[in-house]
């Protein structure tokens, strides 16, 4: 079979696929003579010299920045970070894949971190680590389930956790429970995560709060559930559509509120 070393000749002009066909046939020098081999990862030069597989760039794409400033403002205006189509509505793209590219993208270059099980499970790097911290009484486990019991000395099981400045308040004393079940996974809260609670002893309706049960005694002690209050009873309302997870419905006098939750601290496996 005769092979070509660059354009078809004139009889084959206008003949594409019978020329495709028998390029596509040529033994492989010919092809190597063409600087192709058939794969990118492979390429030869027209002087049969290998060239060097691109390196991946660190440098965020236009599209890349654009997302990781808008999570970045987000996280800034509502203390928790958007979805992925939050992000793709922000930047102009509609596909969720092609968000979730970039997202990973901006993952491998490390600028944020994933957490694939949550619907929210993402946060900024912080590539400097210069934060400055505070420590926060730190008194335990709460129940994001069945209540448990309170201590009755929480001063004597102190310990302290060292959280971010921009995490805490202007005013109020703050302290920190690390969570036990999963009855608020809906509300970005999961087993073992730290919660930071400002201590007062009201909430409004729809807030998560801190509250310990006081009677009956088969639901006494302390959980965490978003607060409502409908006039002659409470309701501490679970974040799980679980069956498993009921909830609380009780008068006002036999509930405590300890504090309102405001962050989560989480470690990423």
């Amino acid at each position: 079979m005769k092979t070509f070393a660059s354009s078809p000749p004139a009889s084959f002009r206008g003949k594409r696929s019978a020329y495709h066909y028998d390029f596509c046939k040529r033994p492989l020098t010919a092809n190597i003579r063409l600087g192709y081999t058939g794969t990118r990862k492979n390429v030869l030069s027209r002087s049969g010299d290998k060239t060097m597989p691109r390196r991946a760039s660190k440098e965020l794409r236009p599209r890349q920045k654009a997302m990781l400033e808008f999570i970045r403002q987000f996280i800034d205006e509502h203390d928790y970070p958007p979805t992925i189509r939050e992000i793709g509505a922000a930047v102009g793209i509609s596909s969720t894949s092609v968000v979730n590219y970039n997202l990973n993208q901006l993952e491998q270059k490390g600028c944020i971190v994933r957490n694939r099980e949550v619907s929210r499970g993402l946060r900024l790097v912080d590539s400097t680590f210069s934060r400055r911290t505070q420590n926060v009484p730190f008194y335990g486990e709460i129940a994001a389930g069945s209540p448990i019991p309170v201590p009755e000395d929480p001063s004597a099981v102190m310990e302290h956790v060292a959280v971010p400045l921009d995490m805490l308040p202007s005013s109020g004393e703050v302290f920190a429970l690390r969570v036990r079940g999963q009855s608020m996974i809906d509300a970005l809260v999961d087993d073992g995560d730290i919660i930071l609670v400002r201590s007062q002893p009201d909430v409004e309706t729809r807030e998560m709060a801190v509250v310990e049960i006081l009677d009956p005694p088969e639901n006494a002690g302390a959980t965490l559930k978003y607060f409502y209050h409908h006039g002659r009873h409470i309701e501490l309302r679970p974040a799980n559509p679980d069956p498993a997870y009921q909830p609380i419905i009780v008068s006002p006098d036999q509930v405590r509120v300890h504090g309102k939750v405001i962050g989560v601290i989480r470690r990423y496996q």
